[in-house]
């Protein structure tokens, strides 16, 4: 549906969902920083005069003189360091590695709430329009009959009170009729609100509820697939890997690092006399004492890791939850949408019958009253239990994480 398209280009959640997507990126590209070379690049003229017995050598020998210079220094170089070793680095890029997964994950799973909550205010508001009609069809009814009742009166046929539960039928219907246009304009509110649409844009509403059966599936296979496609399940399990290599980073702080460092440049006092000269050379770093800071950060690490696990275990135990709880939703809204059907067409029958004996005048008004007011209740269970049964499959797509294409296989059918 083109309103859930919009939803997914235009909600202000996805959109923040996928700025954090790109902090995650991000952090991971700092993470980076430790293992990929560095270089840079140092070009630099100085002129310089220099006091020898401000830096410890005294006048010893007369011949050289304390004052040196003034003198230039001309110095191009390029700088290069990288690391040969070191597991913390290495381990601290493939947690950052997992939480981008994780915050991918996260937007995935941002954009399967945002479908099935358009959906929902969709359907609503389908729904909506439904109510609105059924009330339009019963006003012109209740008008129908009062105008009929009124004829019959003075024809001498009913009495006076016939005519006044008429016009207090129809009135009814009115009021009602006016709750539910007012519903109806701020369920749209609502969906223009969630997809973006700008303020004060008219539209309507091109698809009506349908009615489709599930296609054929049983919730231990919709479990399967769920733990197979649901983004947060997917992201809890990136979290928990990169949980894991947060503590093998820590543990692996005590460590020694091995760096590469170089440079190679032109050095003289002008360009033209410049020479090329160079330097390598690798630093060995080997930690002794810390203050205690990488036993705090395996502490750290340790909780966050059991953390994650408890989070994804607990998550698993929702997706369950949510599976069987939409077939259960699914399975009693589809036998209500059978039996609020039969009731419907049960209670025209009752009003065509009502009027036809009220036209005779066998009856007085109040069978008609009555019968009216069994076709509005039997039409709202309908379209209740029609929304129902429509949320209920939108609600059975978002848990097994395939909102996006349960909202054109689950949603489609007649009328």
């Amino acid at each position: 549906m083109e309103a859930i398209d919009r939803g997914l280009n235009y909600n202000l959640g996805l959109l923040l969902s996928d700025s954090a997507s790109r902090a995650a990126q991000g952090a991971r590209w700092r993470a980076l920083k430790d293992l990929l070379p560095n270089v840079s690049a140092h070009v630099s003229g100085t002129r310089q005069q220099i006091n020898l017995a401000a830096l410890g050598f005294p006048g010893l020998i007369p011949a050289i003189p304390q004052i040196i210079g003034p003198f230039n220094v001309f110095d191009a170089r390029v700088f290069l360091s990288q690391t040969i070793f070191n597991l913390n680095a290495i381990y601290n890029a493939r947690a950052e590695s997992d939480n981008l997964k994780a915050a991918q994950y996260t937007y995935r799973d941002a954009r399967d709430v945002v479908v099935l909550v358009c959906a929902n205010l969709y359907l609503q508001a389908v729904a909506g329009t439904s109510r609105v009609e059924a009330a339009r069809a019963q006003v012109k009814t209740a008008k129908v009959l009062y105008e009929q009742a009124v004829d019959l009166k003075k024809a001498g046929v009913v009495p006076s009170i016939d005519v006044l539960r008429s016009q207090v039928e129809f009135q009814a219907q009115q009021q009602r009729l006016i709750f539910l246009e007012n519903e109806f304009a701020k369920q749209k509110l609502g969906l223009a609100r969630a997809i973006g649409l700008p303020i004060g844009q008219r539209f309507e509403l091109t698809d009506r509820i349908p009615f489709t059966p599930l296609p054929p599936m049983t919730p231990d296979e919709a479990l399967q697939r769920a733990y197979d496609s649901r983004s947060d399940y997917q992201g809890a399990l990136a979290l928990v890997a990169a949980a894991a290599s947060g503590s093998k980073a820590a543990r692996w702080e005590r460590l020694p690092s091995l760096e590469l460092h170089g440079d190679f440049g032109d050095i003289g006092q002008t360009v033209d006399s410049a020479r090329v000269t160079f330097s390598v050379g690798v630093e060995l770093k080997i930690p002794i004492f810390q203050g205690g800071s990488t036993h705090g950060k395996i502490l750290e690490a340790d909780a966050l890791l059991r953390r994650r696990k408890d989070e994804l275990e607990d998550l698993r135990s929702r997706i369950d939850y949510e599976i069987q709880s939409a077939f259960l939703d699914l399975n009693a809204s589809e036998k209500q949408v059978q039996v609020a059907k039969s009731t419907l067409d049960l209670a025209n029958e009752q009003m065509k019958q009502a009027q036809d004996r009220f036209s005779a005048g066998v009856v007085n008004s109040i069978e008609v009253v009555q019968a009216q007011d069994a076709v509005a209740v039997a039409t709202e269970n309908y379209i209740s239990s029609l929304y129902a049964f429509n949320i209920a499959k939108a609600s059975l797509g978002r848990a097994m994480g395939v909102s996006e294409e349960a909202a054109k296989e689950f949603l489609g059918g007649e009328n």
